[in-house]
């Protein structure tokens, strides 16, 4: 279970003495499995709300529980651990480093805690079963479809076998054949027991979580009713 607690954030605008509200006294519970989804209209805060969640940051007032451990009352390091081994970050753009390869990408997060073969070994069985054929491992990104690309950015989200998958746009910029993927895979890790928090303007892919919330002027709404 995830729990958001009172989550406020405001931004100081560097030519402006006033603030902008972002989020104010947001509240949510995410159960273990579920996939919820957050739509809202561009600069309503979706992202930040994510990087709160994530540990990536720090809010205004609030708290960010993952069962019992309160986020942002771990020191730094314990922070970024906790956040490497339990969170799996998934991205509109992809964020794939463009002079490694397939496989590569897929190590980088664990590459200094794992014996190479062995994380080898994994990331390989994780490429195979979301459709990443063998001959593109030694592939760079520049050489793979947008929907390879967020593949492959999904099989790297998942080699530390977080609990928690935070997705931001995900789909953004695929075509539909290549979302429709990206849905079904997503709503395989949420079979698995991983729990989905995914952020999307389409509401054909928010559609297919447990819970859709609205997020505008500041405040996060459930079937539009305030929560």
């Amino acid at each position: 279970m995830i729990s958001v607690k009172n989550v406020s954030k405001s931004f100081q605008h560097l030519s402006l003495s006033q603030k902008t509200v972002i989020l104010q006294n947001v509240d949510l519970s995410i159960p273990k499995g579920s996939w919820i989804s957050i739509v809202g209209p561009s600069g309503s805060g979706k992202s930040t709300l994510l990087n709160i969640i994530s540990g990536l940051l720090k809010p205004d007032t609030g708290e960010i529980y993952y069962n019992d451990v309160d986020l942002y009352q771990l020191h730094n390091k314990a922070k970024s651990d906790f956040r490497r081994k339990t969170i799996g970050f998934v991205f509109q753009d992809f964020k794939l480093l463009p002079y490694y390869s397939v496989v590569d990408n897929v190590m980088l997060p664990l590459l200094y805690d794992r014996k190479k073969k062995e994380l080898y070994d994994k990331a390989v069985t994780l490429l195979q079963s979301i459709g990443i054929k063998k001959e593109l491992f030694s592939r760079l990104p520049e050489g793979l479809s947008g929907g390879e690309k967020q593949r492959v950015a999904i099989a790297r989200s998942l080699i530390a076998d977080p609990d928690v998958m935070v997705c931001d746009e995900p789909t953004g910029n695929l075509d539909r054949e290549n979302r429709d993927r990206i849905i079904d895979l997503l709503g395989q890790l949420r079979e698995d027991g991983k729990t989905i928090i995914l952020v999307t303007h389409d509401l054909d892919v928010a559609d297919h979580g447990d819970k859709l919330y609205f997020l505008k002027d500041g405040s996060l709404t459930l079937g539009g009713v305030s929560v």
